[in-house]
């Protein structure tokens, strides 16, 4: 029987969802919608069921009982599709009429395809959701696109004034047939998007005809957050153009450039040209080679990894790392040559660094000569004042006990230091690897201030040396024993008063 022939209004009252389908969890997932529960909010049809309220029609009937109840709903907010397979046994006159039943729920605000190569004709069938100007957030991943595809979901996006949110990834194992120009075509429709906070455009042969149109709309965007183009074709002039469009984001927080042959004058590009908001810059997997001086000091997370640095590079990282105006939090240099030289000359400008938390090493061929220069840098034991002053702030450097091949892998010794700079109070930090490394504690400077510090020093120690009671007790034991019986005497004796009578109980 064919699904417009049903009539599932008068249906309803008389059909059970176990008469609807035979499969259980479709049966909790139809009862959720036909009670219009709150806490079913988005509605996910895939070919793969994992277990996480993902809908597989197995009839035609049923996926119209599935169309019937969903466009009811005043929960639904959010509808994906995955897989081209997730509708291979329901007739395409259910599926056609599923999509208009999806087109009529006007609460409906994300939407998400994934893997599917009929984008075009889904997007048509939802063109009244669309057009309701409620979709706030839109994404495709791997699916089919075209030039015809581009230049109708691009289209569809002028009805789409509330949009937030867009992705557009191309993860296709065969290769599309899009290039720059038709791109550059494309993306003028964004402009009509002006509440804009995340964009994602990710291997879709952007270069610089669109950045140039990017460049256009970017000013349109004031909201704009987040900016992903990875995996494309920008380059060093792509960069430059895309700077000038950005200049007016001034909530733009993060950039990601990622795969884009941009090279060390796209870096410096960056650096110097993006809005001051931006703290957080990707551009792993480019071509740079830090050849040169370049300033790393604005941003709080920057991401080299997989360039190749050339031997000066370390070099340069090093003068940003010990500036004291140096702002970085989280540094990425995986795969990036740095070596057992590299890492030495990386290590000692981290010795004042108070910010730096995350520093990834991975894949560069650091053997323990290189691991080694960080060992004083987190704990310099040539005296208290020493340990003191030590790196207390970097606490994690891309490897948990793992070898990540043979010969490369970091030490105990270094990984526990930085497991004890995961505390949050440093004082604690700096007194845990004082009492760690120096096994007798040397009282004499304090001994000037006599039985006045007595109490602070007994103080100190009970906060810190709590796993260390042999250090706790010698120590105080050393203290009381340096002060000259005079200085007792005189403690003891030194002022009279009335004598006290003792009150009994």
């Amino acid at each position: 029987m064919s699904s417009r022939a049903v009539d599932y209004d008068a249906l309803e009252a008389t059909t059970s969802v176990e008469g609807m389908t035979y499969d259980d969890d479709n049966q909790e997932i139809l009862q959720l919608l036909k009670d219009d529960h709150g806490d079913f909010p988005c509605l996910c049809i895939s070919e793969e069921v994992y277990g996480n309220r993902e809908y597989l029609p197995y009839s035609s009937e049923e996926l119209g009982w599935l169309g019937h109840f969903a466009k009811k709903s005043a929960h639904l907010v959010e509808f994906s599709v995955e897989g081209d397979k997730a509708f291979n046994n329901c007739s395409q006159q259910s599926v056609d009429r599923f999509f208009e039943d999806i087109g009529k729920c006007n609460r409906i605000r994300k939407l998400h395809f994934f893997g599917r190569n009929d984008l075009t004709e889904i997007m048509r069938k939802l063109d009244p959701a669309i057009k309701n100007n409620n979709i706030k957030h839109w994404s495709s991943e791997g699916c089919h696109l075209g030039e015809t595809e581009v230049n109708h979901i691009f289209t569809a996006f002028r009805d789409m004034a509330g949009l937030e949110e867009l992705s557009i990834q191309y993860y296709g194992i065969d290769e599309h047939d899009l290039n720059d120009d038709i791109m550059a075509g494309c993306i003028p429709s964004l402009a009509a998007c002006t509440r804009m906070q995340k964009l994602k455009l990710i291997l879709l042969d952007l270069s610089t005809s669109s950045c140039a149109a990017l460049s256009a709309v970017f000013p349109r965007m004031a909201a704009l957050h987040k900016l992903v183009l990875g995996e494309n074709s920008i380059g060093n002039d792509g960069v430059e153009v895309l700077i000038r469009g950005l200049a007016e984001c001034k909530q733009l927080h993060s950039v990601r450039l990622y795969d884009n042959r941009i090279g060390d004058f796209g870096l410096g590009c960056s650096s110097r040209g993006l809005p001051a908001s931006v703290d957080t810059l990707d551009l792993a997997s480019n071509e740079i080679a830090l050849a040169q001086q370049l300033p790393l000091l604005r941003f709080k997370e920057l991401d080299l990894s997989c360039n190749t640095m050339s031997t000066g590079g370390p070099r340069v990282i090093a003068a940003s790392l010990a500036n004291p105006q140096c702002r970085l939090e989280t540094l990425s240099l995986l795969a990036t040559n740095i070596g057992d030289e590299g890492a030495a000359i990386v290590a000692e400008s981290l010795r004042c660094n108070q910010r730096l938390t995350i520093m990834n090493l991975i894949q560069n061929n650091i053997t323990d000569t290189g691991w080694n220069a960080f060992v004083p840098i987190l704990c310099n034991p040539a005296s208290i004042n020493a340990t003191y002053d030590s790196n207390h702030t970097l606490q994690d450097m891309g490897y948990d006990h793992v070898a990540y091949n043979d010969d490369t892998y970091i030490s105990p010794d270094i990984q526990s230091e930085l497991s004890l700079n995961l505390c949050q109070n440093k004082s604690r930090v700096a007194a845990a690897k004082i009492l760690k490394t120096h096994r007798h504690l040397d009282m004499r400077p304090l001994f000037d201030r006599q039985l006045d510090l007595l109490p602070y020093a007994v103080a100190w120690l009970d906060r810190f040396a709590d796993y260390h009671l042999d250090i706790k007790l010698s120590s105080m034991f050393d203290f009381v024993r340096a002060m000259p019986m005079e200085v007792v005497n005189g403690v003891a004796g030194g002022k009279k008063g009335k004598k006290r009578r003792w009150r009994s109980a």
